[in-house]
């Protein structure tokens, strides 16, 4: 079953990389309700044909596969309007980019490639550290919490995706007023969404892990409890984090982008969990996520003085 879903997601893989890239450069050229009407019906489409696919079709695994598969193919046919329409400002180009400009582009972009790449190597370290402390069930937990961050984590992405083209923009103008007011806007709209889900997992904890533990399993309901009350404390943090890592890449601040996503997303990450596993079990695993981004936070606060510092170095030089 795995083997069928694999190969038929890697088969559309070229979609699903060029829909980004095209989300991207349409949100970015001033279109950005058409790339979020892509993301919108492709997202609807998935689900839609998840239910057509695996249930009247009988399609099973394969069904289910197909139907994310086609997701990214909806979402590019509707961003291919943006050029069909001629509303683009954007042009395709034939050009020759020297190494210099290559290695530029990438470090531009390496610090959202971290953060997408780890969350797989974090999702592997914390299932095995999890599955030593409490077998399986410790692992069901884990997952419903972990599926419960991501629709978190998709609030914040997307928030740090919607300011990254006014910083950017604003940083090519030099209008650095406008380059703090849309970074500090970015953080309060962040800071009061992961205080609401914050206080929303202390008050409906229960209800949330219910919808995943349909069997009534209490060791699981216990276990998923204590821990998203722990893990969901990262969120105080984690708008910060993100919001602080796209106005770096923003603004050619690649060095401290790079720093904070590689420390958040790989080595701090994994080098805290399992020494918290190993101090403190199975809450020590739950803490290691808060401590991180924290953590984090504290080396972006640091960053930021230090940026300040050499902007008004070079506005001197």
């Amino acid at each position: 079953m795995a083997t069928s879903y694999m190969k038929t997601i890697l088969c559309f893989s070229p979609f699903f990389i060029l829909r980004h890239l095209y989300i991207s450069f349409i949100r970015n050229d001033h279109n950005p309700k058409l790339a979020m009407l892509a993301m919108l019906v492709g997202s609807a489409t998935n689900v839609i044909l998840d239910y057509l696919f695996m249930y009247p079709l009988n399609l099973g695994i394969f069904g289910a596969a197909f139907a994310t598969a086609l997701t990214p193919v909806t979402g590019v046919i509707i961003c291919s309007a943006h050029w069909i329409f001629k509303k683009n400002q954007f042009h395709f180009t034939k050009k020759l980019l020297p190494v210099s400009e290559i290695r530029k582009l990438c470090g531009l972009g390496i610090s959202a490639f971290i953060n997408e790449f780890s969350s797989g190597i974090v999702l592997l370290v914390f299932n095995l550290l999890i599955l030593k402390h409490a077998g399986n069930i410790g692992v069901a937990a884990y997952g419903v919490v972990a599926n419960l961050a991501l629709i978190v984590l998709a609030i914040f992405t997307g928030i740090s995706q919607g300011v990254q083209p006014l910083l950017s923009r604003s940083y090519g103008e030099g209008n650095s007023t406008h380059v703090r007011s849309v970074y500090h806007q970015g953080l309060l709209v962040s800071t009061i969404i992961g205080l609401l889900v914050l206080l929303s997992t202390f008050y409906f904890a229960p209800e949330m892990i219910q919808i995943f533990n349909q069997e009534q399993n209490t060791l699981l309901q216990s276990i998923a409890e204590r821990g998203i009350k722990i893990y969901f404390v990262s969120f105080l943090f984690l708008g910060y984090n993100f919001i602080t890592t796209a106005w770096f890449s923003a603004t050619e601040f690649v060095s401290y982008s790079l720093k904070l996503s590689f420390f958040r997303g790989c080595i701090g990450v994994l080098a805290i969990a399992v020494l918290f596993s190993w101090l403190w079990g199975l809450d020590g695993i739950w803490l290691s996520i808060p401590v991180v981004e924290f953590a984090t936070l504290v080396m972006g606060v640091f960053f930021s003085k230090h940026s300040k510092k050499d902007s008004t170095c070079h506005a001197n030089c």
